[in-house]
């Protein structure tokens, strides 16, 4: 846990402080490294990490989606994604017309080497250059599709997570537990006040984002009163958060 935990109050990172009680039992606490080290001015005290560990948990309790949300969430992103797709289309169209263009020149090129028209080391230039210009159209065409494809399943990872992450949290070992606030924070911050604060990895800032959760579910309810994929501004931006836009 103390890779991603830190204080809220000056923002240095949490460095575990073993202290003795008069009985010497031992107790763990989270030190503000800033104010341990005297680089900053914090005042910050110390905490008990099984406090931290108490709030944390909480916290997972409050970014844990509905059913309804993740089917909202999915809809309008895998929708947004169609869009997309659509968008994109007259490029795989014009990308597949320049492919078929290129290997016909390429048959040209050789029937013209045979009849002497063209030497072997201009063939081999032009055969260079089109093999060239082919495996950029081919690599562009499967990215295209192997892009959407990751995307999509990514977000459904991502969205299944959300809804049983409190669940899965507090199952978890500590070492595990690491690895989760890893995963979706790249840092948790307590405040003084035991309040926590955190900085989503990219693809959960997005998903946890209140404004788009809200966004999500008017087009859900939008979609279902007119059986249509609606839109709306922030949606190209969760696609982006998500790092899943398409290839330019």
């Amino acid at each position: 846990m103390k890779g991603t935990i830190y204080c809220g109050a000056c923002g240095s990172r949490f460095i575990i402080v073993n202290a003795n009680n008069v009985k010497g039992r031992i107790y763990p606490y989270f030190v503000c490294n800033g104010r341990h080290s005297k680089a900053t001015s914090c005042t910050r005290q110390a905490i008990l990490i099984e406090d931290v560990e108490r709030l944390v948990e909480k916290y997972y309790e409050s970014i844990q989606i509905s059913g309804e949300m993740r089917q909202s969430l999915a809809g309008m992103v895998h929708a947004e994604f169609d869009h997309l797709l659509a968008e994109d289309s007259g490029e795989l169209e014009s990308l597949a017309k320049e492919r078929f263009g290129l290997e016909e020149e390429r048959l040209v090129v050789l029937r013209a080497h045979y009849s002497g028209a063209i030497s072997l080391e201009l063939l081999k230039e032009e055969q260079m250059r089109i093999e060239a210009r082919l495996d950029d159209i081919k690599g562009r065409l499967s990215a295209h599709h192997d892009e959407y494809a990751a995307a999509r399943e990514n977000l459904d990872d991502c969205l299944t997570l959300l809804a049983n992450v409190s669940l899965i949290y507090s199952r978890c070992d500590n070492q595990n537990r690491s690895l989760c606030n890893q995963a979706f924070f790249r840092k948790i911050f307590i405040d003084q006040d035991r309040e926590v604060r955190v900085e989503y990895q990219p693809s959960y800032e997005a998903l946890c984002d209140i404004e788009i959760q809200g966004n999500a579910l008017n087009w859900a309810e939008q979609a279902k009163k007119k059986d249509e994929v609606q839109t709306f501004s922030r949606v190209e931006t969760l696609v982006e958060g998500l790092n899943l836009a398409h290839m330019g």
